[in-house]
């Protein structure tokens, strides 16, 4: 009989604290622990947000107080006594951002120097949104771990740049965490009453943490625009502020009582059951991340998964997404309001076809791709050499 090798996920985010990491947390702590091979623990923050019954097939340890440079050391020593063979890292979270970003890069470092048995890998989330001066600050971790895993190639080029050893960087797909049902007429007509929806309203979608880098303000005032061809016109934004945004949220909020009043549904912190059906209620998904936007963005799964044509914003001076494209998004490099009411206008007019819709939910179905993801992440775990050929360019 074969032993078990002993994981232990570390990760600041777990459900139900709001994060994009938490969720992501327990779907590749439950589908490794499902797979076998492995006991799977997850070391996280003692909040009383997280949700330790939601657990299958591992233990959730809520142990950490505060993830901060001046509690590394403290986070390294739980991290032996639960006596583990291989660390993964989820870097960064809600817990670990801003000033506290450079938790991990010292506990990273010290746990392989007081534990160099432990196999350390770290699912790198996001570098490549940093400016690339702040991308440093994840040096030490990257260095000192044994594998990084990345979720696109965007972030697969900024940890090359750093000048970590491509030999140790695994690409794994990352999925939407909803379960979304086929889009049909009967599905769309429940969820529109639902919210309140009028019959003959075009209803445009968001969801996410609302903080300016997502440019909601932006998005309501293209709402107003939108108004003015005539057609009614409703927004559901689904989210509750991001981290320091609370007055940006309020903002955004008084800007749509004075142009589009009663126009608007904000659900806040909204659950899955309630995303679903806003994303079934709507004609089209909007996001516009000053950054521009990419298939990293599991949001957008989500909105093809629903059947909705998509328009999202690109930002030429960072990235160019082909997958965005390829997946019949329809990508604008302008971020004024007439430029976002017109391309709505387009995709409404000249939405894909449901065959191609029908096939874009087929690539993205997350019950294969969070699969593939954790395989990825096994192969980390055991030190097989990534497959580069799936770096598409």
């Amino acid at each position: 009989m074969t032993t078990q090798k002993r994981l232990l996920i570390v990760s600041g985010s777990f459900p139900d604290i709001a994060c994009g990491v938490s969720r992501h947390v327990d779907i590749i702590a439950r589908i490794t622990a499902e797979l076998g091979g492995y006991q799977v623990n997850v070391l996280t923050s003692d909040d009383p947000a997280v949700n330790k019954n939601l657990a299958q097939n591992y233990q959730v340890q809520p142990q950490v107080k505060r993830w901060s440079v001046f509690t590394a050391g403290g986070i390294c020593k739980k991290i032996i006594n639960l006596n583990p063979d291989i660390v993964h890292i989820q870097n960064p979270s809600v817990k670990y951002s801003g000033w506290n970003s450079l938790t991990m890069s010292l506990v990273g470092p010290q746990l392989k120097r007081n534990a160099p048995h432990i196999r350390l890998v770290v699912m790198q989330h996001d570098i490549a949104v940093g400016r690339p001066l702040f991308r440093v600050r994840y040096r030490p971790l990257l260095n000192a771990s044994d594998a990084v895993v990345v979720s696109n190639r965007r972030d697969y080029q900024a940890v090359a740049d750093l000048g970590i050893n491509p030999d140790k960087i695994y690409l794994a797909p990352v999925a939407s965490h909803l379960k979304i049902p086929a889009p049909t007429p009967e599905r769309k007509a429940a969820a529109r009453k639902m919210f309140n929806i009028p019959d003959q309203s075009l209803c445009i979608a968001y969801f996410g943490f609302i903080h300016p880098g997502r440019q909601i303000d932006v998005l309501v005032k293209a709402l107003h625009e939108l108004s003015k061809t005539g057609r009614p016109v409703h927004g559901v934004i689904m989210g509750g502020p991001g981290k320091g945004a609370r007055a940006y949220y309020y903002k955004c909020r008084r800007i749509a009582e004075h142009v589009l009043p009663g126009q608007v549904t904000w659900t806040g912190y909204a659950g899955d059951e309630q995303i679903i059906n806003g994303l079934l209620a709507a004609d089209c998904f909007v996001t516009l991340p000053v950054r521009g936007a990419d298939m990293r963005n599991t949001t957008i799964h989500s909105a093809l998964l629903a059947g909705l044509p998509v328009v999202c914003l690109q930002n030429p001076n960072y990235y160019q997404d082909p997958d965005l494209p390829r997946h019949s998004c329809l990508c604008i490099n302008q971020s004024d309001t007439q430029s976002i009411a017109s391309a709505i206008i387009q995709t409404i007019n000249n939405p894909p076809d449901p065959d191609t819709l029908q096939k874009h939910r087929e690539q993205l179905d997350p019950d294969t791709l969070w699969v593939q993801h954790v395989e990825i992440n096994i192969k980390a775990y055991r030190g097989e050499p990534p497959v580069i050929s799936n770096i598409k360019k």
